[in-house]
């Protein structure tokens, strides 16, 4: 099992260098929530309750056809996480394989948003201050608006946990249904629902600094967590644990090769019969039946290596000696020819 931190580690090295397509692929999911919620509020302005809900059901709608783009861009991420292939074109690999099953795993997750925020709904609607209204009375709405929307928020948040891996799961088996693929998500989370809480809540630090930089850090914080999550999936697959194993086993291999030689099945069949040895061993003994023999062996041998010695020597008395190239006067000479 993975730490949270080495799960960080790994989501910053896959990251390292691709910061600029996973920030323009985020800008691109939060731009086009932003443009789906800015075209209902213009297609529906009215304050009437026909107007609100028929806001809501379109907004609905477009968030199902969005969530599609955003499981796109999460196959992307486990692409560049395994060291893939990717671009852009990732965010509508759904839209090319069955969007289908994306749409109805992501309508019963909108539905669970849509529960746990329907207390700060109803009440932002139904207790708007009017324009008469005391600063007071406008404190306490707002202080009691965002009240709800933080606990209604906390609560999809964790109900959603055990669903979190879906689109990662029908990413990586595209012959799975959506119910098929939320109910693995499931069995995949038991026991690991508080491991992966613990993992979200370790950025709301981070979350917290971005506002001394006006939430541009966001911009970096919000793919990070998203690098992280798939990192925690491919923890889950088993799949990090055998990358990990093979950095190690390179890492071991870089500092001494020796530790994966070849094995003694793959080493030719002669150094397998006759290994390598690091000395040499001692002839034995020649024995004789008498010491007669012996001694006569003895002489032998000597009056070989006297035989030898002779040969040398006269190859030597035979060379012809070498005549001094310089006939020149010695300084010597000169000196005692001066004395006579």
């Amino acid at each position: 099992m993975t730490s949270r931190r080495e799960l960080k580690n790994y989501a910053k090295q896959a990251m390292s260098g691709k910061y600029g397509i996973l920030i323009l692929a985020f800008v691109a999911v939060q731009a086009l929530a932003l443009i789906s919620s800015m075209i209902s509020s213009a297609l529906f302005p009215g304050e009437e309750t026909i107007d609100i809900v028929l806001s809501y059901a379109f907004t609905f709608i477009l968030t199902l056809l969005i969530n599609v783009v955003a499981a796109g861009m999460n196959y992307m991420y486990l692409n560049i996480a395994r060291g893939k292939a990717y671009s852009l074109n990732d965010l509508f690999y759904f839209y090319r394989h069955h969007p289908d099953r994306v749409i109805v795993a992501g309508f019963f997750m909108a539905v669970l948003n849509m529960l746990t925020m329907l207390p700060y709904t109803i009440y932002s609607n139904a207790n708007l201050p009017g324009e008469d209204a005391s600063v007071e009375v406008l404190i306490t709405w707002l202080y009691t608006g965002v009240v709800l929307m933080i606990v209604g928020m906390i609560v999809y948040q964790i109900l959603v946990i055990p669903l979190e891996m879906t689109y990662y799961i029908l990413a990586d088996k595209p012959e799975l249904k959506s119910t098929e693929a939320m109910k693995e998500s499931l069995e995949m989370m038991h026991g690991n629902f508080g491991r992966y809480l613990m993992l979200k809540i370790s950025f709301i630090p981070l979350m917290f600094l971005s506002v001394f930089t006006f939430y541009i850090a966001l911009l970096w914080i919000f793919p990070y967590m998203a690098m992280t999550e798939v990192m925690f999936y491919r923890d889950l697959t088993g799949e990090l644990k055998v990358q990990k194993e093979e950095e190690e086993r390179a890492a071991r291999d870089y500092v001494n090769p020796m530790f994966d030689s070849h094995s003694q099945s793959e080493q030719p069949q002669e150094e397998q019969t006759h290994p390598q040895q690091f000395w040499r061993m001692l002839e034995e003994p020649v024995s004789y039946e008498n010491e007669d023999e012996q001694n006569i062996t003895d002489n032998t041998e000597m009056q070989n290596v006297q035989a030898d010695m002779d040969d040398k020597k006269e190859q030597n008395d035979s060379a012809p000696k070498e005549e001094e190239e310089d006939n020149e006067p010695k300084p010597w000479d000169e000196y005692f020819n001066s004395l006579k």
